[in-house]
């Protein structure tokens, strides 16, 4: 469990967020402030933080290769949470789909490519970009945090820092990850790169949430619904579907893997059920998952492994809940301008 500390002093703008800009309630950039210790990391908390510089002229390796910071910005990915998809578009075919694949299907595929939303996803969108305008300003001061020891533990495998960020709203710090939770906005969805702390933490706000049947709760499908190829993104200041953004909610990350397997099939490039489709996993690799209880028991070493597709029946039917699985973090390494991998801050 890491007990080392990484922190980024920068600033939100809060004009990203639909209805304004394009940003989701889950995936934000913060320009990092260019002060000398914007970045900074601490071993441990009984040794003060240091300012680092290994993040510059670096680069993510993972499904993509990427600088992390691009024109002094970092994307974050706020960790511990899935919002309701507002724009997700379907996956490029892979060079094994592709093989073979003739001019009509592949433009059949291009045709369904678009940006796709769930329910809900303009609805959570627009509470956080409403919360932070209630600051009274465009931009606001905040903090990134993440519990990690090394830096290739920073990032996903998209190149986005994984973590938390707190803002001042009213006068109080509050911790936008929790915030989201908390008010039924967004699931508590956990990676085997978090800390059994950070996870109670989700746990113990989701329970009233859940409770209260806020409204990703009140919206939570046991079924997967017939996907809709006519529910997309939103244009800008498009809040006239707000009237209409209701409806079943799958957990985000199910809805992902269920809208590259939709366009697929409307596109006939797959004659695959959707089980199959889940348990063959992107590229050939299954999406790997823990049973929470056995994760925190038993630690991500030790627990056992499962194939998120052991937790959907026929292709239809949802056997799991939302805070119910751990999934593994996809892997990625940091590495300098030299090509070779930064191990330490």
């Amino acid at each position: 469990m890491p007990v080392g500390l990484l922190e980024v002093l920068g600033t939100i703008d809060v004009g990203q967020f639909w209805p304004e800009g394009r940003s989701d309630a889950d995936t934000t950039k913060v320009v990092v402030n260019v002060a000398p210790d914007a970045i900074r990391f601490r071993k441990n908390d009984s040794v003060p933080f240091q300012p680092t510089h290994v993040f510059e002229g670096a680069k993510v390796k993972g499904r993509t290769a990427t600088a992390p910071i691009k024109n002094g910005k970092l994307t974050i990915r706020l960790q511990g949470i899935d919002a309701p998809e507002l724009h997700y578009q379907p996956s490029p075919l892979s060079a094994a789909e592709k093989k073979g694949l003739s001019d009509a299907k592949r433009q059949a595929y291009h045709e369904v490519t678009h940006p796709y939303r769930q329910f809900l996803g303009a609805t959570t969108s627009k509470a956080l970009h409403d919360f932070l305008s209630s600051a009274g300003e465009p931009t606001l001061a905040c903090r990134v945090f993440t519990h990690v020891d090394a830096p290739n533990e920073v990032f996903d495998t998209y190149g986005r820092l994984v973590g938390d960020i707190e803002v001042t709203v009213a006068g109080k710090t509050i911790d936008i990850n929790h915030w989201l939770v908390e008010q039924g906005f967004a699931y508590p969805t956990f990676y085997s790169s978090m800390n059994d702390d950070e996870i109670k933490a989700f746990l113990a706000l989701a329970k009233p949430a859940r409770a209260q049947k806020l409204p990703v709760w009140k919206h939570l499908a046991k079924t997967i619904p017939a996907f809709d190829f006519d529910l997309r993104e939103p244009r800008k200041n498009e809040t006239d579907v707000l009237a209409t953004d209701k409806g079943p909610v799958i957990l985000p990350k199910l809805y992902r893997r269920y809208t590259n397997w939709s366009a697929r099939k409307k596109a006939k490039v797959t004659s695959q059920t959707f089980q199959k489709f889940l348990g063959e996993g992107s590229g050939g690799k299954p999406d790997t998952c823990y049973e929470i209880d056995d994760f925190l028991t038993n630690g991500v070493h030790s627990a056992t492994p499962r194939n998120f597709a052991d937790f959907v029946e026929g292709g239809k039917t949802i056997k799991f809940q939302p805070e119910g699985l751990v999934f593994g973090e996809a892997p990625s390494s940091l590495v300098g301008a030299d090509g070779k991998p930064i191990t330490t801050f």
